[in-house]
This record gives C-alpha cells, sequence and structure tokens, in this order.
C-alpha cells in the first residue's frame, strides 16, 4: 500500500544512490559507465528505500535511522551485485571466459572490486548521511501524512 513514508523514503534514498555513484565517478572518465551506474544504482536505491525504510517508518525517529542504514546495505549490495552481473555479461561477450561457471563466480571478484570505491571517505559518508535522512525523513512523512 502506497503511503507518504515509503514515497520519501523512495525519494531519499534514490537522491543517496545518486550522490554516491557521483562522488565514486567524479575522478574517473567514461560518461558511458556512469550512466549505467546511475541507470542501475538510482532505481535499486528506490526499491529499497520504499521496501526497507518506507515500511518500517511510524515507530520513531531512532528505528527510522536504523532503517534507513538497513535499505543503505541492502542498496549497496543490490547495486553492486546487478552493477557485477552486467559487468560479467560484457566480460564474457568479449571471451573473457573459458567455462561459464568461471564467470559465474568471478560476479563475487567484481561486485567486490566496485565496492572497494565506496571505501573512500566522501562516498562512505554520503552514503550514511544519506541514510540517517532518508530514515528521518521517512519517520517524518509518516508522522505528518497518517
Amino acid at each position: 500500500m502506497p503511503t507518504a513514508a515509503k514515497l520519501f523514503a523512495a525519494l531519499f534514498m534514490a537522491l543517496t544512490g545518486a550522490a554516491t555513484v557521483w562522488l565514486v565517478r567524479a575522478g574517473e572518465p567514461g560518461l558511458r559507465t556512469t550512466i549505467i551506474a546511475f541507470s542501475v544504482t538510482v532505481p535499486v536505491a528506490a526499491f529499497m528505500g520504499w521496501r526497507e525504510c518506507g515500511s518500517r517508518a511510524g515507530r520513531g525517529y531512532g528505528s527510522a535511522m536504523l532503517a534507513g542504514i538497513r535499505a543503505m546495505i541492502y542498496m549497496v549490495i543490490g547495486a553492486l551485485v546487478v552493477l557485477a552481473i552486467l559487468q560479467m555479461f560484457k566480460l564474457a561477450w568479449s571471451r573473457h571466459y573459458d567455462a561459464p561457471t568461471e564467470a559465474v563466480v568471478d560476479i563475487v571478484a567484481l561486485a567486490l572490486g566496485f565496492g572497494a570505491s565506496l571505501m573512500q571517505v566522501p562516498a562512505a559518508t554520503a552514503l550514511v548521511a544519506g541514510a540517517l535522512v532518508t530514515g528521518i525523513m521517512a519517520e517524518w512523512a509518516s508522522r505528518r501524512w497518517r
């Protein structure tokens, strides 16, 4: 059931995902990879905000901030897995792998490689701050529009 809290959580988590992609990709050239990262991360972030954070609003601000952190963790894992699968298909089309199992196993290594760039201070700060703001705004919307 759509609620204002779910809408706010989806919107603010999508903004968090977009800001994180922008911070990670700011120093790297390659417009095509940035567009792909945006097109994967923003919908995954909006879905996780709607599903994980928005549905837990209405239980207090502390619980809402924890829900925002949980949604952020799920967003990061989901976006990294989708990006790794896309990269695996790109490498598979260029005949990088000798066997299909090698390609599937490489998804984990690719996701961890992409995740290493999230350990930079600006990206990690944006993720945590965005998650907390998402939780607070979802709780505020839940209290404002019951």
